[in-house]
């Protein structure tokens, strides 16, 4: 048995107004319209819903039984175009992205309040990862965003070029390197060097950048941690390239020293990325528009 809801409309709102006509009314239809429904609906079910038609509807038990559900199931779809609504004009739905953990501290913070501002009613959720498990995040639909660092990205990934992030050599106030202003590359060859874990978009830009220049870093460590590779380069156990925002208090406190690098400073591009071919939601949707106000 399958009730056509087109006909359990009419039925409903028969019964509801008393009256065939204040019914094809309410539909914008003729009043046949609305008794050939009807007839249409009893005739599928195998059930008389009315008693007598005309100006006095009367139900019968099986038409009670019915009205009872009907009005239940109007409710929910009136909810449900209410809600929907909302998802439309964004005065509700939520937002999920994923970002690295240097950039929620940040770079997101000064983004997300302007979206909220504009948004006030999307709920925003924020996960962290490595740039690799984001992106791989975005593909397999966990996040409807992702903001990270540039990455080699497969071809399931949109890419929507968004910052160039700064990134510093630092090393220890002991480091031989500590009381001079610059440093060129090649000289990093043979310095102990921690870098961040694998899937990292930092990772990535560092280790491009110095195979640009022919050299091969000496790596020491591989750390996930920021915090972990401040430490062990305040001991003087080696050298790192750190995200500038990351540094700027133990700079200022005497701990680190950050120093330019002769060819140019060192630039990560972040990314706005989701996944390609499918439509996203109005939220995401209305980020990636504040983004481009940006650019």
């Amino acid at each position: 048995m399958r009730i056509n809801l087109n006909q359990l409309r009419s039925f409903f709102l028969a019964v509801r107004e008393k009256s065939i006509t204040k019914a094809a009314e309410a539909l914008y239809v003729t009043q046949p319209a609305v008794t050939m429904q009807v007839k249409s609906l009893e005739r599928d079910l195998d059930l008389k819903l009315f008693r007598k038609y005309g100006k006095g509807l009367e139900l019968t038990d099986a038409g009670e039984v019915l009205f009872g559900y009907a009005e239940r199931v109007f409710e929910i779809v009136e909810e449900m175009e209410y809600v929907l609504k909302g998802h439309a004009d964004l005065s509700q739905g939520s937002l999920t992205i994923g970002t690295t953990r240097s950039f929620a501290r940040h770079l997101m913070p000064r983004l997300l309040s302007r979206f909220q501002k504009r948004y006030p009613k999307v709920k925003v959720y924020l996960n962290v990862g490595s740039s690799r498990k984001i992106a791989d995040g975005v593909m397999d639909f966990k996040y409807n965003l992702g903001t990270i660092g540039r990455l080699p990205y497969q071809s399931k990934l949109n890419v929507v070029p968004y910052t160039k992030e700064e990134f510093c050599l630092v090393v220890s106030p002991q480091h031989k390197f500590a009381k001079r202003k610059k440093v060129s590359l090649q000289e990093l060859a043979n310095e102990p060097i921690i870098i961040r874990e694998d899937g990292s978009g930092s990772r990535y830009a560092t280790l491009s950048l110095l195979s640009s220049h022919d050299v091969k870093p000496s790596v020491l460590i591989e750390a996930e941690s920021v915090e972990f590779i401040k430490e062990y380069v305040i001991k003087g156990q080696g050298i790192s390239f750190l995200y500038k925002p990351e540094i700027q208090l133990e700079v200022r406190m005497g701990l680190l020293k950050s120093l330019d690098i002769e060819e140019g400073p060192i630039l990560v591009q972040t990314d706005i990325v989701f996944p390609r071919g499918v439509d996203l939601p109005p939220p995401a949707q209305a980020f990636l528009r504040l983004i481009e106000t940006e650019a």
